[in-house]
């Protein structure tokens, strides 16, 4: 008997059963290719990340249907969930599929949706800069004013930029000249006149320029003791102003440009700390950073210039876990991460990753669950965004009073771009 047998050949390294999945992922809000974005299968092993083109390559994938999705910091910054889309993969097959971040044309219309406006409303949304360091200036104030033939005086919105640098109205008029400016802490943009057109929606950046360097200095103090720290390391992240501080604990910089900094200082006693500065234009900044050797984050930063507190409009709903509520859980947990997982609220996960780091969000909105980082919950201590989230999460049972939990979509309407994975609201005793 002559047994025949069936070949089927398949390239090297692909197995005659599988195909391969391959494409590029964008970022329309840029116009650029998205590169070390996390592309995978949902609910299996198969992924990729893609390369300084943006382009990814998934191989030896099954024959089956899928659904494919992708990940990346900026989605998180800025309040995006891209969802996923199906992909059908045969066999000896390759298979091209393109993903992209939405435009910010698709990002604010959706927003604006969530918004109540008057019927006719344009949105009008853009991006704020510094010139020569091209940083995202956050708390940028933006004024909209335009004048309408029935009033003798013009009619005015503002809008506060995010941490991001994005701001986005919409309430503006359709058609009509608007006049565009920007405040940044004094500084002041050119003034320019934008009309929205019949498309309903126009983006509208906008550039400060160059100013006079200011000197920033401080002082660094023992929180328990109010001793001054002498010799620890203080610098401004990325720049070469970098000291260490004099026995009275003071450091001082000269000539810093108008910016957004990270301030950071490291100690022996104290270990690495830091926090966002702000320069503002022509004013000499002083600063005074209590510092503890304990994980706890509790305001450790005074400045002249502060990042302004949550708008008293902004804390409405949301979950409200009271005092009673948090003392049937306190004495068993050892921060604030053991408090919100043993009150088991549907949908928050926690997860502790490698090197000790806490990550707390909505399972439902955090893809990048599927990886070795983490983008959490936004986290506010007492109305104030907390600098270092996995210090927040190791805040003391007994410090906390009562909390407030947002989800996911009801944060981004409230919060605002970056807060796509909720917000967590923690307010201590005796505030």
């Amino acid at each position: 008997m002559i047994v025949a047998a069936l070949l089927v050949w398949a390239p090297p390294g692909m197995s005659a059963q599988s195909g391969i999945v391959f494409g590029t992922v964008y970022d329309s809000i840029a116009n650029e290719p998205l590169p070390d974005a996390a592309v995978f299968l949902w609910e299996t092993p198969y992924s990729a990340e893609t390369d300084s083109q943006g382009r990814f390559r998934i191989e030896d994938v099954p024959a089956g249907d899928y659904s494919i999705l992708f990940f990346h910091t900026r989605l998180g910054e800025r309040g995006i969930s891209t969802g996923s889309r199906a992909i059908s993969v045969q066999a000896g097959v390759d298979q091209q599929i393109d993903l992209g971040m939405p435009s910010l044309a698709t990002l604010v219309r959706s927003q604006c949706l969530m918004e109540s406006r008057s019927e006719g409303a344009g949105a009008l949304a853009g991006k704020v800069t510094d010139s020569e360091s091209a940083l995202a200036l956050g708390g940028a104030r933006v004024t909209l004013s335009w004048h309408e033939e029935s009033l003798t005086v013009p009619r005015r919105l503002e809008a506060v930029t995010d941490q991001a640098g994005w701001y986005r109205s919409c309430a503006v008029p359709v058609g009509i000249p608007i006049l565009l400016s920007v405040d940044f802490y004094g500084r002041q943009g050119r003034r320019r006149e934008v009309t929205v057109g019949a498309s309903g929606y126009l983006e509208a950046n906008a550039e400060l320029f160059a100013s006079r360097p200011v000197e920033v200095s401080g002082r660094l103090l023992d929180r328990d003791s109010g001793a001054p720290v002498e010799g620890a390391d203080t610098w401004l992240r990325g720049t070469r102003f970098r000291m260490l501080t004099w026995p009275n604990g003071e450091f001082s910089f000269d000539d810093v440009p108008t910016g957004t900094y990270m301030l950071m200082t490291d100690h022996l006693a104290y270990g690495t700390k830091m926090d966002t500065l702000f320069v503002p234009n022509g004013t000499d900044l002083r600063i005074e950073m209590i510092l503890d050797n304990r994980p706890i984050e509790i305001a450790p930063l005074t400045v002249v210039t502060s990042a302004p507190p949550v708008a008293i409009a902004q804390r409405r709903g949301g979950i409200v876990i009271t005092s009673d509520a948090i003392d049937k859980v306190r004495q068993r947990s050892r921060d604030a991460s053991d408090i919100i997982r043993s009150l088991n609220i549907p949908g928050i996960l926690v997860r502790h990753l490698t090197g000790g780091t806490i990550c707390v969000g909505y399972s439902t909105g955090q893809v990048m669950m599927n990886r070795a980082g983490c983008v959490g919950m936004l986290i506010f201590i007492n109305d104030v965004r907390a600098t270092d989230a996995n210090m927040a999460l190791r805040l003391p049972p007994d410090a906390i009073e009562r909390m407030v939990v947002y989800k996911p979509v009801d944060a981004g309407t409230l919060f605002g771009l970056g807060a796509a994975n909720g917000v967590w609201m923690i307010y201590t005793r005796g505030n």
